[in-house]
């Protein structure tokens, strides 16, 4: 596939996100954002290996732990809700998650350039 299909398939994976994430009312700045999150993710470019965890641990706006695979994690929540994230395997693939926190509800895109392949996600916090 062709990076300008790509291109505009991630943009509209994205633009999807973004207005699911916003039929939340409160984004979850300031520190609302810890806590245990579930993660769902689900490919709509491409193949490529799972490199999104099950579950992600906020502390203090950043994400401190990972479980349901085996990468390293860099990623973090500003105040608008917005997260930003990277995740990535001992063998360097990448996976960059962007979308937006609000209320008990998460949901953006993600992709990969390692592996030319992009979805959504959704994410609910854990009580």
């Amino acid at each position: 596939m062709n990076r300008g299909v790509l291109v505009v398939l991630f943009s509209l994976i994205i633009g999807d996100a973004w207005a699911a994430a916003s039929k939340s009312t409160e984004p979850v700045g300031s520190g609302k954002a810890n806590g245990v999150w579930s993660v769902q993710a689900t490919t709509s470019v491409g193949a490529c290996s799972n490199l999104i965890p099950d579950s992600l641990v906020i502390v203090d706006n950043k994400i401190s732990e990972t479980t349901g695979t085996n990468v390293s994690v860099w990623g973090y929540i500003d105040e608008t809700g917005a997260i930003t994230a990277r995740f990535t395997s001992s063998d360097e693939h990448v996976v960059r998650f962007h979308g937006r926190f609000r209320g008990s509800n998460g949901a953006g895109a993600w992709s990969s350039s390692t592996d030319l392949c992009g979805g959504s996600w959704r994410a609910v916090r854990q009580q």
